[in-house]
């Protein structure tokens, strides 16, 4: 075989490694982890937890936030979607037998109130991470902005600042 003939052998053959790598990647970079809608993330709340004679006993009291924050009750199973800007944060309300997601916006310390049991959180704001405090004021995690939730254990959890 000629020199001239193998160089545009090896010169199609790299086309066509680079034309077949741009194909191979493209879902990849189209398809993010969790369904957006323009800078949203897309919360699907877990099962909601099984009921015990002690649940049942003590008296339902709703989770809040302090400073207060907006928040809507959802199931298990239906989409919500955090949009940008927001630290949201999916926890049980055993007083309406729904999931509450909080959308924590304004940068604050937030008291957190009859947060109990596993829920989820996404952390949709630009740039900012974060902190999830215990009773004595430890630092127990920090939730980087990522582009997926993440379930979360609340029964720990004292407060959050999310700036």
């Amino acid at each position: 075989m000629s020199r001239t003939r193998r160089s545009a052998f090896a010169v199609a053959g790299a086309f066509l490694w680079v034309l077949a790598s741009a194909f191979a990647s493209a879902p990849a970079h189209a398809a993010p982890d969790t369904p957006r809608e323009n800078d949203s993330h897309i919360m699907i709340m877990p099962p909601a937890p099984q009921e015990t004679a002690a649940s049942r006993a003590m008296a339902a009291v709703s989770p809040t936030v302090s400073p207060a924050a907006d928040y809507v009750h959802t199931t298990s199973g239906n989409p919500v979607e955090c949009t940008s800007g927001n630290l949201c944060a999916g926890v049980w309300d055993p007083a309406v037998g729904k999931y509450k997601v909080f959308f924590l916006y304004r940068c604050a310390q937030y008291s957190l109130s009859y947060w109990n049991g596993v829920g989820q959180a996404v952390n949709n704001q630009v740039g900012a991470a974060a902190f999830f405090y215990g009773q004595n004021g430890q630092v127990l995690d920090v939730a980087l902005p990522e582009n997926r939730p993440f379930t979360y254990d609340w029964t720990p959890v004292w407060s959050i600042r999310n700036c």
